[in-house]
C-alpha cells in the first residue's frame, strides 16, 4: 500500500531541535566541562556550523534528486553492489547512535530512577516503544514531537529563573580565562552528537522546497546550540566545572537542586516527564531511518516486515556493545566525533560534488526578487551570518584579553549570548519567510508527499 505522509518546516525545525537537544542531557556535558572548565559553554558554536554544512549539503541532495532518500541516491550514485556497501556504513552508523541512546538511557533509568528493575526489562521496554513508532512513520513522530518539545525547551528557558537561589557568576569568572586550544577542543567533541542530523538523509523524500528544508534545519539547529549553551551555563553557575565535571549524570543532578517550596522538593520528576518523551522522539527518528536503510534493501514500499528483527537485534547488541556507563561517556565523548569526521566528512563531500554537478531545471523562486519579502528574507540571512561571525569574534577577542576586567568578562559574556539569540531569531525570520512565499505561489502547504 502506498501513501502520503506530510511534515512542514516547523515539524522538521522542531525535530532538529529534539534529535541534537536530548541526546547532549545524559551524560556527554560531563566531558567538555572537564576539558573547558568554566568556558565549557563556548563549546557549541563550532559544532552547529558543522550540522549547517551538512543541512546544506542534504538540501542540495533534494535539488538534485528531487523524491529520493539518501539510500536511494547512494544506489543510484554509485550502483548496486558499491552503493550498497556504502549503505551498509550509512546502516552501521546508524546502528551506533541506536546503541548509544537505547544503552544510555537504560543506563540513566536503571541508576537514578529504578534501580531495583534490571537493566534488560528497562531495554526490552524501550526497545517495545521505539517497535510501536517503528510501524508508524516519520509523520506521527513529528506531531508527538510538537506536544513535548515546546514544552521541553521552555523548561530549559526556565532552569535559570528556577535556580535563581543557587546560581552564582563568580562560579564562571574569570570568563575566557582557559586557553584557545582547550575551547577549541571542547567545540569539537559535540561534533558526534552534531552530527546525527545526517540522519535525516533517510527522509529526504519527504521534502520538496530545498531551501525550505534547509532553513527549517538551520532554525533547529540554532535553537540546539543556544539551549545547550544556556543549559551549560547555568550548570556551571550552579554547581562549578569541579563537580559538574565529576558527575555522570550532571544535568540530572542540577534539576534535582530546585527547591520552589518547603513541600514541593521533587521538581525532577516533573521536568523529567518532559525531557523523556523528546528524547524518546530522538531514538524513534534514528529508528525510523534505519528501518529504511534496511528497506531500501529489500525494495520494499514498506518498511514494517524488518520492524520486529531489527527491535530484537538492538535488544541483544545495545547490552553487548557497551556494557559499562563509563564506555558510552568515553565513546561518545572521545571516539564518537572522530567516527563522524572520518565517515561523515569524505561521504558528504563525495555527495557535494555530484548534486552540484547533476544538471537539473531551476523551479520558480519562492521569493521574486525586488519584493519586500524578499529584501525581508536577505536581511535575515546576513543577519545570521553577522551572529555566527560575531560568536567567534567573541571568543577570539576575549581571548586576547585575558587581563580584562570582571566587567569586561561578563560584557564579552553577554556579547555571547546576544549573538546567539539573533541567530535563532534571524533562522526563525528567513524561514518563514520562505513559508510566506510558497504560500503566496499557490503550492501546496504540505512540505512534501512520499511513498513508503
Amino acid at each position: 500500500m502506498i501513501h502520503k505522509q506530510v511534515v512542514n518546516h516547523r515539524q522538521i525545525a522542531w525535530l532538529v531541535g529534539s534529535l541534537l537537544m536530548t541526546g547532549m542531557m545524559i551524560s556527554f556535558l560531563r566531558s567538555v566541562v572537564q576539558v573547558a572548565k568554566m568556558d565549557s559553554w563556548f563549546s557549541q558554536i563550532l559544532p552547529a556550523c558543522y550540522a549547517l554544512l551538512v543541512a546544506y549539503v542534504l538540501s542540495e541532495l533534494v535539488r538534485a534528486y528531487p523524491g529520493k532518500n539518501l539510500f536511494e541516491i547512494m544506489f543510484i550514485i554509485c550502483g548496486k553492489w558499491f552503493g550498497g556497501f556504502i549503505n551498509c556504513l550509512i546502516l552501521f552508523y546508524i546502528w551506533v547512535i541506536l546503541a548509544l541512546d537505547i544503552k544510555g538511557a537504560a543506563d540513566f533509568l536503571h541508576i537514578s530512577l529504578l534501580p531495583e528493575t534490571p537493566l534488560e526489562i528497562i531495554l526490552l521496554v524501550f526497545v517495545l516503544l521505539l517497535m510501536y513508532y517503528g510501524k508508524t512513520s516519520l509523520e506521527v513522530a513529528a506531531r508527538v514531537n510538537e506536544i513535548f518539545f515546546p514544552a521541553y525547551f521552555i523548561m530549559c528557558l526556565l532552569l535559570y529563573f528556577l535556580l535563581m537561589n543557587e546560581y552564582s557568576i563568580e562560579r564562571l569568572e574569570p570568563i575566557l580565562s582557559t586557553s584557545l586550544d582547550r575551547i577549541t577542543i571542547s567545540n569539537l567533541l559535540p561534533i558526534g552528537v552534531y552530527g546525527d542530523i545526517l540522519l535525516f538523509g533517510a527522509f529526504l523524500h519527504a521534502s520538496s522546497e530545498p531551501r525550505l528544508l534547509f532553513t527549517a534545519m538551520k532554525h533547529g539547529i540554532m535553537i540546539a546550540c543556544f539551549t545547550t549553551t544556556l543549559t551549560v551555563l547555568i550548570l556551571l553557575g550552579v554547581m562549578g566545572y569541579v563537580i559538574a565535571g565529576r558527575l555522570n549524570f550532571p544535568i540530572y543532578i542540577l534539576v534535582q537542586q530546585i527547591h520552589l517550596t518547603d513541600f514541593l522538593d521533587r521538581v525532577e520528576m516533573i521536568l523529567f516527564s518532559l525531557w523523556f518523551p523528546a528524547f524518546s522522539i530522538k531514538v524513534i527518528v534514528a529508528y525510523l531511518a534505519f528501518l529504511v536503510g534496511v528497506g531500501s534493501f529489500g525494495g520494499q514500499l514498506h518498511y514494517n516486515t524488518y520492524n520486529a528483527p531489527t527491535g530484537c537485534f538492538m535488544v541483544v547488541t545495545s547490552l553487548l556493545a557497551f556494557p559499562k556507563v563509563s564506555d558510552i561517556n568515553q565513546f561518545i565523548s572521545y571516539s564518537f566525533p572522530l567516527l563522524v569526521v572520518l565517515f561523515q566528512v569524505p561521504l558528504l563531500l563525495f555527495l557535494f560534488i555530484v548534486a552540484r554537478r547533476k544538471k537539473r531545471e531551476e523551479g520558480q523562486a519562492l521569493i521574486p526578487r525586488g519584493t519586500k519579502l524578499h529584501r525581508f528574507y536577505r536581511m535575515m540571512v546576513w543577519g545570521g551570518v553577522f551572529s555566527i561571525a560575531g560568536c567567534f569574534l567573541t571568543i577570539l577577542v576575549g581571548d586576547l584579553l585575558r587581563d580584562k576586567s570582571p566587567a569586561a568578562g561578563i560584557a564579552t559574556a553577554i556579547a555571547y549570548i546576544v549573538f546567539l539569540v539573533i541567530g535563532v531569531l534571524t533562522s526563525y525570520g528567513e524561514m518563514q519567510a520562505l513559508n510566506h512565499g510558497k504560500q503566496r505561489l499557490g503550492r501546496p502547504k504540505q512540505q512534501g508527499s512520499f511513498r513508503q
